[in-house]
């Protein structure tokens, strides 16, 4: 059988995506290994969003180039489009794929690459995916694009206009999921609080139609925009009881509404506060997370201590903190005052300190609680899994317990300052 191994870089949409690709090279008979295997091909789904990431695909590329059996290597996803050229110029690369050409992979493959495709017995084309490879949750993509053109982000230009996925097709996805053992399924996307399809005018719509129409044990929403999360989607969530997670993420960006109005954001921080203040009075023990980038242009040390002071206030749970990266294209890049790297390396260290804390204590706040808990899978070279609770707060699970896609009922006896301790139920 011929070989292909995949690596990802970046959100959950391109993981759903590879999930995709294999799925569909898996119909020509490829065998999946892993990335540290020797491969007939490679392909690398590569993420544009900062500098880091850029710099993760290019170093992943060297690694698959150097393979000694002079493998295919491919190429795909955001950094392509951001900049074709220097991505198919670098050392090793075969072939480079744009985001819209990722549904028609297995042809641009097999007209680039006939030797890896001869002979072999094309199964009928899979509806759906139904496996998530390594993972006992499931992404299931609802939309792709963005119409919001924030001043630092270059998805835009490239993942290209909001587009939304079919409910029914969503639903049937979901289900063949279920069907082959999951029980949690995280909807994903580029602005998933803009989701319309048909008579759903809402991202609280598609919950409730996906909770009408399948069978599916748990669903969370990836990250939201803060305008987004209103009264209907937080009676969603609460009138779905168990079957809908007690987690958002939600994205300040900026506790400064200077800085706000400069990212082109359409809340200010005074909203912020209000709508996750709403969601914690009224979803029992929820946990909110949020992301922040530091050092925007311009970016002063007053506009950072409100930063400081938001992320303390005691409503969220933990931050995701990106140190500001110039993207060619974009609004910012073009602004003055840009931040030393040794300020924004400073401030992204004060706010991973607060995140820290934060978490403790949403973790403190559960002990005594009966929670339900997902593992995933284990960290090579540990004895013990993570399990994830329908809050988004990690636990430790013994050997005897971790593995499956099943999901735990767990009374919580105790914290660390990391993660839950319980026993089962």
């Amino acid at each position: 059988m011929r070989r292909v191994a995949f690596e990802t870089i970046g959100c959950r949409l391109n993981q759903y995506e590879t999930e995709k690709i294999a799925a569909e090279l898996s119909r020509y008979g490829f065998e999946r290994v892993e990335f540290d295997r020797e491969a007939d091909l490679y392909i690398i789904n590569t993420c544009t969003v900062t500098g880091r990431a850029d710099s993760s695909s290019r170093n992943i590329i060297s690694r698959a180039a150097r393979r000694e059996q002079n493998p295919a290597v491919v190429v795909i996803g955001c950094y392509v489009d951001a900049d074709r050229e220097k991505v198919a110029h670098l050392n090793g690369v075969d072939l480079v794929v744009n985001n819209d050409d990722k549904e028609n992979i297995a042809a641009i493959l097999s007209e680039k690459f006939p030797h890896l495709f001869e002979k072999r017995q094309r199964l009928p084309r899979p509806e759906v995916i139904t496996e998530f490879h390594e993972h006992n949750r499931a992404w299931i993509k609802i939309g792709d694009g963005c119409n919001q053109r924030c001043a630092y982000c270059i998805i835009p230009i490239v993942r290209g206009e909001l587009t939304n996925r079919s409910a029914d097709e969503i639903v049937t996805e979901i289900n063949a999921l279920v069907n082959n053992g999951y029980n949690e399924v995280v909807l994903t996307g580029i602005h998933i609080g803009q989701y319309r399809w048909g008579d759903l005018k809402s991202p609280a719509d598609l919950v409730r139609f996906i909770l009408h129409n399948s069978s599916v044990s748990r669903i969370r929403l990836s990250s939201i925009e803060p305008q987004e999360v209103d009264v209907g989607l937080v009676r969603a969530m609460n009138d779905g009881a168990e079957r809908v997670c007690r987690h958002l993420h939600i994205p300040l960006q900026s506790g400064s509404d200077r800085i706000l109005k400069a990212m082109r954001r359409p809340y200010n921080t005074g909203k912020y506060l209000d709508i996750i203040s709403h969601v914690k009075d009224t979803i029992h023990n929820v946990v909110i997370g949020g992301d922040v980038i530091v050092g925007f242009p311009g970016e002063t040390d007053d506009d950072f201590r409100k930063s400081i002071e938001t992320a303390d206030c005691g409503l969220i749970d933990y931050l995701h903190v990106f140190s500001y990266s110039d993207r060619p294209g974009t609004v910012a890049s073009d602004m003055p005052d840009k931040i030393k790297p040794d300020v924004i390396k400073q401030r992204n260290s004060a706010l991973r300190e607060i995140s820290k804390k934060r978490y403790a204590e949403a973790l403190k706040r559960e002990v005594g609680e009966t929670v339900y808990v997902i593992s995933e899978h284990r960290v090579k070279g540990r004895e013990h899994y993570w399990g994830i609770t329908d809050n988004y707060l990690k636990v430790f699970l013994p050997e005897n317990l971790g593995g499956s896609k099943e999901i735990l009922k767990m009374k919580i006896t105790g914290a660390t300052n990391s993660n839950l301790i319980g026993n089962p139920i």
